[in-house]
C-alpha cells in the first residue's frame, strides 16, 4: 500500500514491515518465525474443536495407506465377488481429552451395506475402534477400513460408514457406491 509516497508491505503474518529504502519499492517480507506458526496452529486447533466431525478424504483405494496422506485412489468402484473393499478416511473435528501431560483422541466406526434405494443388507456397529494418546493435539488421524463382501451377488450397492468421536457426541457418516461384478 502507498501512503504519501511511502510504500508499506505486509508480511502475510499481519505485521507491517518498514518502508523500503527507495520510495515506491516494497521491502522484502520477513520470514515467519516459530511463534508465528504456533499462533496459526493455535487458531486451527480452536476452529477444529468447534467444528462438527467430518472427513477430509473418504475414498476407495487400491491398498491400505502406510502413512497419513499416502493413498492411491481406486480407479473404479467395481469389485470382484472375493475382492476386499479398502477405504481410506481422514476424520476431522474429533475431540482431544487431556490425560495428564497428553491427549486422548480417536473414533469408532460402524458400517452398513445397502441397496441403492437404502435397504440395509448387512452391517456392524463398532466395526473398528481407533484410540490414540499423544503429547500433542494431532490432526493427522487416518483410517484404513477393509471390508469383505464375500458371497454378495453381482449388483450395485452403497457402503455407509458412520464415525463416532470417542470423546464427544460428534458423529459423521458418508456413503460410497460400489458394484460387485462377475
Amino acid at each position: 500500500m502507498t501512503f504519501g509516497g511511502a510504500c508499506l508491505a505486509e508480511t502475510g503474518w499481519g505485521t507491517p514491515v518498514a518502508p523500503a529504502a527507495k520510495p515506491g519499492v516494497a521491502a522484502a517480507p520477513s520470514k515467519p518465525t516459530l511463534k508465528d506458526i504456533e499462533a496459526l496452529q493455535g487458531a486451527v486447533t480452536d476452529a477444529w474443536e468447534k467444528m462438527p466431525l467430518t472427513q477430509r478424504h473418504a475414498l476407495l483405494v487400491t491398498e491400505k495407506a502406510d502413512i497419513y496422506g499416502h493413498y492411491v485412489a481406486r480407479p473404479t468402484s467395481e469389485f470382484k465377488a472375493n475382492e476386499k473393499i479398502v477405504t481410506y478416511v481422514e476424520p476431522v473435528g474429533y475431540v482431544w481429552t487431556a490425560n495428564g501431560g497428553a491427549y486422548d483422541f480417536g473414533v469408532s466406526v460402524d458400517f452398513a451395506v445397502k441397496t441403492p434405494d437404502g435397504k440395509i443388507l448387512s452391517g456392524q456397529d463398532d466395526f473398528g475402534k481407533f484410540a490414540m494418546t499423544s503429547s500433542a493435539k494431532l490432526q493427522e488421524l487416518m483410517l484404513n477400513l477393509t471390508l469383505s463382501v464375500d458371497g454378495a451377488p453381482p449388483g450395485n450397492y452403497l457402503l455407509q460408514y458412520k464415525i463416532h468421536d470417542l470423546h464427544s457426541d460428534k458423529v459423521s457418516s458418508f456413503e460410497l457406491p460400489f458394484s460387485i461384478v462377475q
